[in-house]
Protein backbone atom coordinates (compact mmCIF):
# COMPACT_ATOMS: atom_id res chain seq x y z
CA UNK A 1 0.00 0.00 0.00
CA UNK A 2 1.66 3.31 -1.00
CA UNK A 3 2.90 6.06 2.26
CA UNK A 4 1.67 8.93 2.38
CA UNK A 5 3.97 11.82 3.77
CA UNK A 6 2.79 15.84 3.96
CA UNK A 7 5.58 18.57 3.05
CA UNK A 8 5.85 21.22 4.32
CA UNK A 9 4.84 23.61 0.75
CA UNK A 10 1.90 21.86 0.90
CA UNK A 11 3.03 19.10 -1.53
CA UNK A 12 2.84 15.20 -0.76
CA UNK A 13 5.15 12.34 -1.54
CA UNK A 14 3.58 9.31 -2.96
CA UNK A 15 6.14 6.27 -2.28
CA UNK A 16 5.24 2.80 -3.24
CA UNK A 17 7.35 -0.67 -2.27
CA UNK A 18 7.89 -2.32 -5.87
CA UNK A 19 9.76 -5.72 -3.76
CA UNK A 20 13.94 -5.63 -3.56
CA UNK A 21 17.07 -5.52 -5.75
CA UNK A 22 18.36 -8.38 -7.78
CA UNK A 23 20.50 -9.51 -5.20
CA UNK A 24 17.91 -9.43 -2.36
CA UNK A 25 19.37 -6.69 0.20
CA UNK A 26 17.95 -3.83 -0.28
CA UNK A 27 14.02 -2.51 -0.71
CA UNK A 28 13.13 -0.85 -4.25
CA UNK A 29 10.58 2.20 -3.83
CA UNK A 30 9.27 4.25 -6.37
CA UNK A 31 7.70 7.56 -5.25
CA UNK A 32 6.08 10.64 -6.93
CA UNK A 33 5.20 14.12 -5.74
CA UNK A 34 1.99 15.30 -5.98
CA UNK A 35 0.11 19.15 -5.80
CA UNK A 36 -3.62 19.31 -5.29
CA UNK A 37 -4.57 20.49 -8.72
CA UNK A 38 -6.24 23.74 -7.70
CA UNK A 39 -6.67 26.51 -4.92
CA UNK A 40 -9.20 26.63 -2.72
CA UNK A 41 -9.77 22.70 -2.81
CA UNK A 42 -11.74 21.46 0.78
CA UNK A 43 -10.07 18.99 2.97
CA UNK A 44 -12.03 15.84 1.91
CA UNK A 45 -11.66 16.77 -1.98
CA UNK A 46 -8.00 17.10 -1.62
CA UNK A 47 -8.11 13.48 0.43
CA UNK A 48 -10.27 12.27 -1.94
CA UNK A 49 -7.76 13.45 -5.23
CA UNK A 50 -4.59 12.50 -3.18
CA UNK A 51 -6.01 8.97 -2.57
CA UNK A 52 -6.96 8.23 -6.42
CA UNK A 53 -3.20 10.03 -7.18
CA UNK A 54 -1.78 7.24 -4.52
CA UNK A 55 -4.18 4.29 -6.00
CA UNK A 56 -2.98 5.47 -9.84
CA UNK A 57 0.21 5.46 -8.99
CA UNK A 58 0.25 1.98 -6.91
CA UNK A 59 -1.46 0.39 -10.05
CA UNK A 60 1.17 1.80 -12.57
CA UNK A 61 3.67 0.69 -10.63
CA UNK A 62 2.40 -3.12 -10.29
CA UNK A 63 1.64 -2.99 -13.92
CA UNK A 64 4.99 -1.85 -15.69
CA UNK A 65 4.08 1.59 -16.62
CA UNK A 66 6.59 3.17 -13.64
CA UNK A 67 9.07 0.39 -13.08
CA UNK A 68 12.04 1.41 -11.33
CA UNK A 69 13.45 5.12 -10.53
CA UNK A 70 17.46 3.31 -9.57
CA UNK A 71 20.13 4.82 -11.48
CA UNK A 72 21.23 2.79 -14.41
CA UNK A 73 25.00 3.03 -12.19
CA UNK A 74 23.75 1.22 -9.53
CA UNK A 75 21.70 -1.40 -11.95
CA UNK A 76 24.51 -2.18 -13.18
CA UNK A 77 26.39 -2.94 -9.86
CA UNK A 78 23.43 -4.64 -8.61
CA UNK A 79 23.95 -6.77 -12.14
CA UNK A 80 27.83 -7.99 -11.84
CA UNK A 81 26.86 -8.95 -7.94
CA UNK A 82 23.93 -11.08 -9.43
CA UNK A 83 26.27 -12.17 -12.53
CA UNK A 84 29.72 -12.66 -11.09
CA UNK A 85 29.78 -16.25 -10.45
CA UNK A 86 28.23 -16.78 -13.43
CA UNK A 87 30.67 -15.27 -15.64
CA UNK A 88 34.43 -15.55 -16.90
CA UNK A 89 36.90 -13.64 -14.81
CA UNK A 90 38.45 -12.21 -18.33
CA UNK A 91 34.28 -11.23 -19.09
CA UNK A 92 33.84 -9.58 -16.06
CA UNK A 93 37.30 -7.91 -16.49
CA UNK A 94 36.43 -6.99 -19.57
CA UNK A 95 32.78 -5.16 -18.82
CA UNK A 96 34.31 -3.70 -15.61
CA UNK A 97 36.94 -1.37 -18.44
CA UNK A 98 33.64 -0.58 -20.12
CA UNK A 99 31.34 0.93 -16.67
CA UNK A 100 33.65 4.32 -16.42
CA UNK A 101 32.38 5.48 -19.67
CA UNK A 102 28.67 4.18 -19.23
CA UNK A 103 28.74 5.27 -15.91
CA UNK A 104 30.16 8.91 -17.10
CA UNK A 105 27.39 9.99 -19.63
CA UNK A 106 24.33 7.49 -18.56
CA UNK A 107 25.12 6.33 -14.93
CA UNK A 108 22.73 9.24 -13.24
CA UNK A 109 19.73 7.84 -15.51
CA UNK A 110 16.76 6.55 -14.31
CA UNK A 111 16.60 2.90 -15.95
CA UNK A 112 13.13 3.01 -16.96
CA UNK A 113 13.95 6.58 -18.16
CA UNK A 114 16.87 5.61 -20.71
CA UNK A 115 15.59 6.35 -24.07
CA UNK A 116 16.93 4.55 -27.87
CA UNK A 117 17.88 7.83 -28.49
CA UNK A 118 20.33 8.15 -25.20
CA UNK A 119 21.82 4.84 -26.00
CA UNK A 120 22.32 6.50 -29.96
CA UNK A 121 23.97 9.82 -28.45
CA UNK A 122 26.07 7.94 -26.43
CA UNK A 123 27.79 5.47 -29.34
CA UNK A 124 28.00 8.57 -31.41
CA UNK A 125 29.97 10.09 -28.74
CA UNK A 126 32.30 7.39 -28.33
CA UNK A 127 32.92 7.22 -31.95
CA UNK A 128 34.81 10.05 -30.89
CA UNK A 129 36.75 9.10 -28.02
CA UNK A 130 40.37 7.95 -28.15
CA UNK A 131 41.75 5.50 -26.12
CA UNK A 132 43.99 7.74 -23.97
CA UNK A 133 45.69 4.32 -22.66
CA UNK A 134 49.08 4.85 -20.87
CA UNK A 135 51.27 2.72 -22.24
CA UNK A 136 55.38 1.96 -21.65
CA UNK A 137 57.65 1.02 -24.67
CA UNK A 138 61.71 -0.52 -22.46
CA UNK A 139 64.27 1.17 -23.59
CA UNK A 140 66.75 -1.26 -21.53
CA UNK A 141 67.85 -4.96 -22.62
CA UNK A 142 65.57 -6.55 -20.34
CA UNK A 143 66.26 -9.75 -21.05
CA UNK A 144 69.86 -8.90 -19.94
CA UNK A 145 68.40 -7.72 -16.69
CA UNK A 146 66.47 -10.37 -15.85
CA UNK A 147 69.10 -13.05 -16.68
CA UNK A 148 71.39 -10.46 -13.75
CA UNK A 149 68.64 -11.40 -11.40
CA UNK A 150 69.31 -15.53 -11.89
CA UNK A 151 66.03 -15.92 -12.28
CA UNK A 152 63.75 -17.38 -15.91
CA UNK A 153 61.54 -15.36 -17.73
CA UNK A 154 58.58 -17.17 -16.44
CA UNK A 155 59.77 -17.15 -12.61
CA UNK A 156 60.37 -13.26 -12.83
CA UNK A 157 57.07 -12.80 -14.58
CA UNK A 158 55.19 -14.68 -11.84
CA UNK A 159 57.23 -12.39 -9.20
CA UNK A 160 56.51 -9.20 -11.07
CA UNK A 161 52.78 -10.10 -11.11
CA UNK A 162 52.24 -10.02 -14.82
CA UNK A 163 52.13 -12.49 -17.63
CA UNK A 164 55.30 -14.06 -19.63
CA UNK A 165 54.09 -12.72 -22.91
CA UNK A 166 54.05 -9.53 -21.35
CA UNK A 167 57.60 -9.97 -20.43
CA UNK A 168 58.02 -10.79 -24.26
CA UNK A 169 56.46 -8.25 -25.01
CA UNK A 170 58.90 -5.64 -24.24
CA UNK A 171 62.63 -7.86 -25.63
CA UNK A 172 61.11 -6.89 -29.39
CA UNK A 173 60.39 -3.07 -28.11
CA UNK A 174 56.95 -3.61 -28.09
CA UNK A 175 54.13 -1.82 -25.68
CA UNK A 176 52.70 -2.85 -22.49
CA UNK A 177 49.99 -1.17 -20.35
CA UNK A 178 52.30 1.31 -17.81
CA UNK A 179 50.57 -0.81 -15.00
CA UNK A 180 52.85 -3.77 -16.22
CA UNK A 181 55.26 -1.88 -16.87
CA UNK A 182 55.64 -0.43 -13.15
CA UNK A 183 55.09 -3.59 -12.02
CA UNK A 184 58.48 -4.82 -14.07
CA UNK A 185 60.27 -1.77 -12.78
CA UNK A 186 59.52 -2.30 -9.11
CA UNK A 187 60.36 -6.19 -9.55
CA UNK A 188 64.02 -4.93 -10.62
CA UNK A 189 64.54 -2.34 -8.21
CA UNK A 190 64.19 0.74 -10.41
CA UNK A 191 62.07 3.22 -11.02
CA UNK A 192 59.77 3.38 -14.23
CA UNK A 193 61.11 6.53 -15.95
CA UNK A 194 64.43 4.36 -15.80
CA UNK A 195 63.46 1.83 -17.84
CA UNK A 196 60.41 2.57 -20.01
CA UNK A 197 59.16 5.50 -22.38
CA UNK A 198 55.56 6.64 -21.44
CA UNK A 199 53.48 7.13 -24.47
CA UNK A 200 49.96 7.53 -24.49
CA UNK A 201 47.59 5.72 -27.10
CA UNK A 202 45.28 8.18 -28.85
CA UNK A 203 44.04 6.20 -31.28
CA UNK A 204 39.98 6.50 -31.20
CA UNK A 205 37.76 3.60 -30.37
CA UNK A 206 36.92 1.30 -33.29
CA UNK A 207 33.72 0.64 -34.56
CA UNK A 208 34.16 -3.15 -32.70
CA UNK A 209 34.16 -1.64 -29.46
CA UNK A 210 31.58 0.75 -29.26
CA UNK A 211 29.57 -1.72 -30.58
CA UNK A 212 31.09 -3.77 -27.40
CA UNK A 213 29.52 -1.02 -25.01
CA UNK A 214 26.00 -1.50 -26.68
CA UNK A 215 26.47 -5.64 -26.12
CA UNK A 216 26.61 -5.18 -22.80
CA UNK A 217 24.29 -2.19 -22.17
CA UNK A 218 22.16 -4.46 -23.96
CA UNK A 219 23.06 -7.33 -22.02
CA UNK A 220 22.05 -5.53 -18.98
CA UNK A 221 18.57 -3.98 -19.82
CA UNK A 222 17.56 -7.13 -21.44
CA UNK A 223 18.06 -8.58 -18.10
CA UNK A 224 16.06 -5.59 -16.48
CA UNK A 225 13.51 -6.35 -19.00
CA UNK A 226 13.64 -10.07 -17.62
CA UNK A 227 13.15 -9.55 -13.81
CA UNK A 228 10.10 -6.71 -14.75
CA UNK A 229 11.98 -3.55 -13.58
CA UNK A 230 11.23 -2.31 -17.10
CA UNK A 231 9.32 -2.76 -20.10
CA UNK A 232 11.57 -2.66 -22.67
CA UNK A 233 15.02 -2.63 -23.60
CA UNK A 234 16.39 0.75 -25.42
CA UNK A 235 19.39 -1.31 -27.17
CA UNK A 236 16.80 -2.57 -29.69
CA UNK A 237 16.63 -0.53 -31.86
CA UNK A 238 19.80 1.35 -32.18
CA UNK A 239 22.07 2.34 -35.13
CA UNK A 240 25.26 0.54 -34.88
CA UNK A 241 28.54 1.66 -36.75
CA UNK A 242 29.28 -0.72 -39.18
CA UNK A 243 32.08 -2.53 -38.50
CA UNK A 244 33.81 -4.44 -41.80
CA UNK A 245 34.38 -8.41 -41.88
CA UNK A 246 37.81 -8.88 -40.68
CA UNK A 247 40.07 -10.76 -43.52
CA UNK A 248 41.39 -14.25 -41.53
CA UNK A 249 44.81 -14.42 -42.06
CA UNK A 250 45.25 -18.40 -42.51
CA UNK A 251 47.33 -20.66 -43.82
CA UNK A 252 47.41 -22.19 -47.28
CA UNK A 253 47.16 -25.42 -48.06
CA UNK A 254 50.49 -26.18 -49.06
CA UNK A 255 51.65 -24.03 -45.88
CA UNK A 256 49.52 -26.54 -44.30
CA UNK A 257 51.12 -29.24 -45.21
CA UNK A 258 54.41 -28.51 -44.71
CA UNK A 259 53.22 -27.45 -41.02
CA UNK A 260 51.76 -30.54 -40.28
CA UNK A 261 55.15 -32.56 -42.11
CA UNK A 262 57.63 -30.45 -40.20
CA UNK A 263 55.60 -30.97 -36.71
CA UNK A 264 56.04 -34.69 -37.27
CA UNK A 265 59.58 -34.46 -38.14
CA UNK A 266 60.92 -31.56 -35.29
CA UNK A 267 58.69 -31.17 -32.69
CA UNK A 268 57.59 -32.73 -28.85
CA UNK A 269 55.16 -34.96 -29.28
CA UNK A 270 52.37 -33.00 -27.04
CA UNK A 271 52.78 -29.92 -29.77
CA UNK A 272 52.24 -32.43 -32.90
CA UNK A 273 48.75 -33.30 -30.82
CA UNK A 274 47.79 -30.28 -29.84
CA UNK A 275 48.31 -28.16 -33.39
CA UNK A 276 46.46 -31.82 -35.03
CA UNK A 277 43.46 -31.40 -33.01
CA UNK A 278 43.36 -27.52 -33.82
CA UNK A 279 43.90 -28.03 -37.20
CA UNK A 280 42.04 -31.20 -37.89
CA UNK A 281 39.19 -30.58 -35.31
CA UNK A 282 38.75 -26.44 -35.31
CA UNK A 283 38.84 -26.28 -31.93
CA UNK A 284 39.29 -23.07 -29.90
CA UNK A 285 42.73 -23.04 -27.25
CA UNK A 286 40.62 -23.60 -24.05
CA UNK A 287 39.20 -26.28 -25.44
CA UNK A 288 41.74 -28.06 -26.41
CA UNK A 289 43.74 -27.35 -23.22
CA UNK A 290 40.88 -28.70 -20.96
CA UNK A 291 40.49 -31.79 -22.52
CA UNK A 292 40.69 -34.97 -20.09
CA UNK A 293 41.40 -38.79 -21.42
CA UNK A 294 37.74 -39.49 -20.65
CA UNK A 295 36.81 -36.85 -23.66
CA UNK A 296 38.62 -38.99 -26.31
CA UNK A 297 37.20 -42.43 -27.77
CA UNK A 298 39.90 -43.89 -29.11
CA UNK A 299 37.65 -46.87 -30.88
CA UNK A 300 35.38 -44.35 -32.75
CA UNK A 301 37.57 -40.99 -32.98
CA UNK A 302 35.24 -39.05 -31.37
CA UNK A 303 36.89 -35.92 -29.23
CA UNK A 304 34.27 -34.50 -26.84
CA UNK A 305 34.03 -31.18 -25.71
CA UNK A 306 32.83 -30.56 -22.43
CA UNK A 307 34.95 -27.43 -20.86
CA UNK A 308 37.42 -25.04 -21.78
CA UNK A 309 40.34 -23.96 -19.51
CA UNK A 310 41.44 -20.73 -18.32
CA UNK A 311 43.24 -18.63 -16.44
CA UNK A 312 43.20 -15.38 -13.94
CA UNK A 313 44.72 -14.17 -11.22
CA UNK A 314 42.34 -14.78 -8.88
CA UNK A 315 41.55 -17.92 -9.74
CA UNK A 316 44.79 -19.40 -11.58
CA UNK A 317 43.33 -22.12 -14.08
CA UNK A 318 40.10 -23.15 -13.84
CA UNK A 319 37.48 -24.65 -16.06
CA UNK A 320 33.86 -23.69 -17.41
CA UNK A 321 31.21 -24.86 -19.87
CA UNK A 322 32.52 -24.06 -23.29
CA UNK A 323 31.89 -20.62 -24.80
CA UNK A 324 27.92 -21.52 -25.90
CA UNK A 325 25.42 -24.36 -25.70
CA UNK A 326 26.04 -25.12 -28.97
CA UNK A 327 29.74 -25.35 -28.47
CA UNK A 328 29.46 -28.68 -26.14
CA UNK A 329 29.70 -31.25 -28.98
CA UNK A 330 31.62 -34.64 -30.55
CA UNK A 331 33.64 -34.34 -33.24
CA UNK A 332 35.31 -37.21 -35.01
CA UNK A 333 38.81 -36.73 -35.94
CA UNK A 334 40.90 -38.46 -38.70
CA UNK A 335 42.92 -41.63 -37.42
CA UNK A 336 46.02 -39.56 -37.97
CA UNK A 337 45.17 -37.26 -34.92
CA UNK A 338 44.24 -40.61 -32.75
CA UNK A 339 47.24 -42.15 -33.73
CA UNK A 340 49.16 -39.03 -32.43
CA UNK A 341 46.54 -38.99 -29.37
CA UNK A 342 47.52 -42.63 -28.29
CA UNK A 343 51.31 -41.84 -28.67
CA UNK A 344 50.81 -38.94 -26.27
CA UNK A 345 48.80 -41.26 -23.57
CA UNK A 346 51.65 -43.68 -23.80
CA UNK A 347 54.25 -40.71 -23.21
CA UNK A 348 52.10 -39.34 -20.30
CA UNK A 349 51.95 -43.08 -18.66
CA UNK A 350 55.48 -43.12 -18.60
CA UNK A 351 56.30 -39.74 -17.25
CA UNK A 352 54.22 -40.36 -14.67
CA UNK A 353 55.94 -43.70 -13.94
CA UNK A 354 59.16 -41.09 -13.91
CA UNK A 355 57.92 -39.16 -11.71
CA UNK A 356 56.14 -41.11 -8.81
CA UNK A 357 54.51 -38.88 -6.29
CA UNK A 358 55.34 -35.63 -8.44
CA UNK A 359 53.47 -36.29 -10.78
CA UNK A 360 50.05 -34.04 -10.57
CA UNK A 361 47.86 -35.27 -13.68
CA UNK A 362 45.00 -35.74 -11.10
CA UNK A 363 42.47 -34.47 -13.92
CA UNK A 364 43.88 -36.74 -16.96
CA UNK A 365 44.75 -33.48 -18.80
CA UNK A 366 45.88 -34.30 -22.38
CA UNK A 367 48.45 -31.07 -22.13
CA UNK A 368 50.50 -30.52 -18.88
CA UNK A 369 53.73 -29.53 -18.20
CA UNK A 370 56.40 -31.98 -17.55
CA UNK A 371 55.29 -32.74 -14.37
CA UNK A 372 51.94 -32.93 -14.75
CA UNK A 373 50.40 -29.49 -14.28
CA UNK A 374 48.25 -27.61 -16.63
CA UNK A 375 49.57 -26.32 -19.53
CA UNK A 376 49.86 -22.38 -19.50
CA UNK A 377 47.72 -21.03 -21.84
CA UNK A 378 50.66 -19.17 -23.46
CA UNK A 379 52.86 -21.92 -23.73
CA UNK A 380 51.67 -23.35 -27.44
CA UNK A 381 51.43 -19.57 -28.90
CA UNK A 382 55.18 -19.10 -27.76
CA UNK A 383 56.12 -22.57 -29.49
CA UNK A 384 54.13 -21.76 -32.25
CA UNK A 385 55.55 -18.19 -33.34
CA UNK A 386 59.28 -19.90 -32.47
CA UNK A 387 58.65 -22.92 -34.87
CA UNK A 388 56.97 -21.03 -37.60
CA UNK A 389 59.94 -18.59 -37.86
CA UNK A 390 62.40 -21.19 -37.04
CA UNK A 391 60.97 -22.83 -40.50
CA UNK A 392 60.17 -19.88 -42.36
CA UNK A 393 56.67 -20.20 -42.09
CA UNK A 394 54.12 -17.04 -41.67
CA UNK A 395 53.28 -16.02 -38.20
CA UNK A 396 49.85 -16.72 -37.42
CA UNK A 397 47.19 -17.00 -34.47
CA UNK A 398 46.88 -20.32 -33.17
CA UNK A 399 42.62 -19.21 -34.04
CA UNK A 400 43.59 -18.85 -37.20
CA UNK A 401 43.93 -22.65 -37.30
CA UNK A 402 40.09 -22.38 -36.43
CA UNK A 403 39.64 -20.50 -39.72
CA UNK A 404 41.46 -22.40 -41.79
CA UNK A 405 39.69 -25.40 -40.51
CA UNK A 406 36.33 -23.85 -41.01
CA UNK A 407 37.39 -22.74 -44.78
CA UNK A 408 38.69 -25.72 -45.42
CA UNK A 409 35.01 -27.46 -44.68
CA UNK A 410 33.57 -24.84 -46.74
CA UNK A 411 35.39 -25.38 -49.84
CA UNK A 412 34.71 -29.45 -49.49
CA UNK A 413 31.20 -28.37 -50.11
CA UNK A 414 30.38 -28.58 -46.29
CA UNK A 415 26.63 -26.17 -45.73
CA UNK A 416 27.14 -23.67 -43.15
CA UNK A 417 24.48 -25.85 -40.76
CA UNK A 418 26.81 -28.71 -40.80
CA UNK A 419 30.39 -26.20 -40.25
CA UNK A 420 27.99 -24.77 -37.30
CA UNK A 421 27.99 -27.55 -35.63
CA UNK A 422 31.37 -28.93 -35.80
CA UNK A 423 32.73 -25.44 -34.34
CA UNK A 424 30.24 -24.95 -31.94
CA UNK A 425 28.70 -21.81 -33.01
CA UNK A 426 25.60 -20.66 -31.50
CA UNK A 427 23.99 -20.39 -34.88
CA UNK A 428 24.40 -20.75 -38.09
CA UNK A 429 23.61 -16.99 -38.93
CA UNK A 430 27.21 -17.14 -36.54
CA UNK A 431 29.06 -19.23 -39.26
CA UNK A 432 27.27 -17.22 -42.24
CA UNK A 433 28.47 -14.15 -40.76
CA UNK A 434 31.92 -14.73 -39.80
CA UNK A 435 32.63 -16.77 -42.92
CA UNK A 436 30.83 -14.88 -45.91
CA UNK A 437 33.50 -14.50 -48.45
CA UNK A 438 34.38 -18.22 -47.97
CA UNK A 439 30.72 -19.73 -48.18
CA UNK A 440 30.33 -16.86 -51.03
CA UNK A 441 33.56 -17.82 -53.14
CA UNK A 442 32.43 -21.73 -52.45
CA UNK A 443 29.29 -21.13 -54.11
CA UNK A 444 30.91 -18.99 -56.96
CA UNK A 445 32.94 -21.77 -57.50
CA UNK A 446 30.30 -24.50 -57.50
CA UNK A 447 27.69 -22.30 -60.07
CA UNK A 448 30.99 -21.98 -62.58
CA UNK A 449 31.43 -25.39 -62.35
CA UNK A 450 27.67 -26.63 -62.49
CA UNK A 451 27.61 -24.08 -65.66
CA UNK A 452 30.95 -25.42 -66.90
CA UNK A 453 29.42 -29.25 -67.04
CA UNK A 454 25.96 -27.50 -68.59
CA UNK A 455 27.93 -25.65 -71.45
CA UNK A 456 30.48 -28.09 -72.16
CA UNK A 457 26.94 -30.60 -72.48
CA UNK A 458 25.52 -28.18 -74.37
CA UNK A 459 28.34 -27.69 -76.66
CA UNK A 460 28.29 -31.66 -77.27
CA UNK A 461 24.87 -31.76 -78.50
CA UNK A 462 25.56 -28.53 -80.77
CA UNK A 463 28.64 -30.36 -82.64
CA UNK A 464 26.56 -33.62 -83.05
CA UNK A 465 23.58 -31.80 -84.50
Amino acid sequence: MAQITKRKNGSYLIRVSCGYSADGKKQITQSMTWKPPRDNMTDKQTERALNKAAADFEAACAGGRIVNARKLQAFIEDWFTVHETALTASTIKKYRTLCPRIFERLGHLRIDRVKTADIDRFLIWLADERLATPLGKCRKDLEALIKATGETQKAFAARAGVSANCVRSCYGGGHIVWNSAVKISEALGKKPEALFDRITDESKLSAKTVRGYHGFLSTVFSYAVKIGEIAVNPCTNCTLPKVSAPEHKILTIEQTQQLLQLLDEHAPLKYRAFFNLAIYGGFRLGEILGLTWKDIDFETGVVQINRSAHWSKAKGYYYTDPKTAQSKRAVRVSDRVILILRQLKNEQLSAALQYGDYWSNKQGLLFTTDSGSQMSMSTPYSFFSKFCDQYGLPRVSIHSLRHLNATLLINSGANPKTVQALLGHSTAVTTMSIYAHEIQSAEAAASAALAAMLDGQLDTEAKQA
